[in-house]
């Protein structure tokens, strides 16, 4: 079967969700991948056609893993493969440009797209350094994820595939603090341990490859290297640097929000650390 199946991993996504599906009405297949809610999710999920299988991953949640548990276990029949967040839209013109791509794509296994961010209100496009380019769109029997929390395509022997990969300009619309501050702290906190457990494996001699995804993969060992400047860095970054101060008081907190998110890594590295050696905390 040819066609596009749109994807969306959720855990409690009643609010999101609903639009996020109706945005991929377009697909020729809905399939969402569900971590064990306990709110409405699954029923909306059905309301909007989709079919829902349940995964409860062991040993905390990465992306990377669950996305391929849906390209794997799925069932899916689609030749492409969409994947959309729960706090994620496709915009027509997005979805436009997809159908074009696939289209047109002879030789291309996946395709790249990048978001807008929204954060209270207004589009980050400088502080969050737009485009940012996320791995989305792929060809089912040819691809899968690799990298835990920040996900990269790799082949389906875990070999990378340069020159295989294209991108989508038309962006997709991210709301990413639909549900307020409480809900992005729990997740960064999730994010940290994983960065932390990365961080403190390199450190301990276990080499680049420890560090996960190859996305990046110097700039993220250069920040292993000078992991307790994280959170300044990435304020110079994301404020200085990217023209974050062009976004007025957003722009601001975000970076500083950003910052606390790295700070709270070089505090889980410094515990992590301190464990291994018996010390207290």
């Amino acid at each position: 079967m040819s066609g596009v199946a749109g994807v969306v991993l959720t855990l409690n996504e009643e609010r999101d969700l609903p639009r996020a599906l109706a945005s991929l009405a377009w697909c020729d297949e809905l399939l969402v991948l569900d971590s064990g809610s306990t709110d409405a999710t699954a029923a909306l999920a059905h309301a909007h056609g989709a079919r829902v299988i349940v995964h409860r991953p062991e040993g905390g949640f990465l992306i990377s893993e669950q996305r391929n548990l849906a390209l794997i276990d799925g069932n899916l029949q689609s030749e492409w493969v969409l994947f959309l967040d729960a706090d994620e839209e496709i915009t027509p013109a997005c979805a436009a440009a997809i159908t074009a791509a696939i289209s047109a794509s002879t030789e291309l296994l996946g395709f790249e797209l990048t978001p807008r961010y929204w954060f209270l209100g207004r589009w980050l496009r400088y502080t969050q350094g737009y485009p940012n380019w996320h791995p989305r769109l792929l060809r089912r029997n040819f691809l899968r994820f690799e990298g835990g929390v920040w996900e990269s395509f790799c082949g389906l022997n875990g070999d990378s595939l340069p020159g295989l990969i294209g991108r989508i300009k038309e962006p997709y619309e991210h709301y990413a603090f639909s549900k307020g501050i409480n809900d992005w702290l729990e997740r960064h906190s999730r994010y940290a341990d994983w960065e932390a457990e990365k961080i403190t494996a390199y450190l301990d001699g276990g080499g680049s490859n420890s560090l996960g995804t190859r996305r990046w993969r110097q700039l993220r060992e250069l920040a292993a290297i000078a992991w307790p400047l994280r959170p300044f860095g990435r304020f110079v970054q994301k404020y200085l640097l990217q023209g974050g101060w062009r976004e007025g008081w957003q722009g601001l907190l975000f970076a500083f929000l950003m910052a606390s998110y790295d700070l709270i890594t070089v505090v889980k590295v410094i515990e992590l650390r301190r464990k291994r050696k018996g010390l207290p905390l």
